[in-house]
């Protein structure tokens, strides 16, 4: 009974020190730790947006997914986005790199034209092929430049049951506050394993803007990673939003680096 109890107390204290750890970080070290869990060498899925107009108009559309990080930086991605349909968009694709000391890159190839269009900074804002996502949220998909913003934790909140750490976002360099499209982002993380389950924007005038919200969320066998398999993006003052449904992700598969060039797209 002894052995028990001294083994109930340590466990007791382990959860104590841990809860504790928890609450005692600031919004700038809960990003940090959801980048750092977050962080993959690569990455593949297949995807299906579903876009939703305010009167009741659908879109299909499905791509592929590659993602693969730069070791040689410290939270840096290339990211390609491949559209297999519907077929008058098929080969349509967006390459995004994530650069550590210079700014990002993003090209969108057009098959249908031959032409591989630069993706300008200050064009950032421009919706992702009809959907709720800009070119913004893409370049943020996987991490963020967090020397860039400011992050202040808010009073933490839950959602589907799941409690959430809440950190408000405000860009705090120049070029990112004259190229972003939001104000601020309220994100909310999972405090056990995460995962962002919700992003609110506002927008240039600090109004409502969107919300991103996460569902779906499962633990991908034997990587320690979780994502979610559903996600929805609904823009409070247009009436669209956007569903993504994510099948057969494989993380740290090794991809072929030459993916992420533009001859790699033109040859498509």
């Amino acid at each position: 009974m002894k052995k028990l109890n001294l083994t109930l107390l340590i466990g007791s204290l382990i959860c104590f020190q841990l809860t504790y750890a928890q609450q005692s970080l600031n919004g700038r070290q809960i990003m940090e730790t959801y980048q750092e869990r977050s962080k993959i060498d690569f990455l593949t899925s297949q995807i299906n947006y579903i876009n939703h107009s305010k009167k009741g108009r659908i879109q299909n559309r499905s791509l592929n997914q590659f993602i693969m990080r730069d070791k040689s930086t410290i939270d840096c991605y290339a990211f390609l986005l491949q559209f297999e349909s519907p077929k008058d968009i098929k080969g349509t694709s967006t390459l995004t790199i994530q650069n550590e000391k210079k700014a990002d890159q993003q090209w969108l190839y057009l098959p249908a034209m031959r032409m591989t269009k630069r993706i300008s900074p200050n064009k950032k804002t421009g919706r992702f092929m009809g959907t709720e996502l800009t070119y913004e949220d893409l370049n943020n998909y996987l991490s963020e430049p967090l020397e860039k913003y400011g992050y202040e934790r808010k009073p933490d909140q839950e959602i589907n049951g799941r409690q959430c750490f809440v950190v408000q976002a405000i860009a705090t360099d120049d070029s990112e506050m004259k190229n972003s499209g939001y104000s601020s982002r309220e994100i909310w993380i999972d405090q056990e394993n995460f995962t962002v389950l919700k992003t609110i924007f506002f927008d240039k005038s600090g109004e409502l803007l969107k919300t991103y919200q996460a569902e779906d969320v499962r633990a991908l066998a034997g990587t320690g990673h979780f994502r979610p398999y559903r996600i929805e993006i609904r823009n409070h003052q247009t009436g669209n939003w956007t569903e993504i449904y994510y099948a057969d992700i494989q993380i740290d598969k090794p991809l072929d680096q030459n993916i992420f060039t533009l001859n790699y797209l033109q040859s498509k």
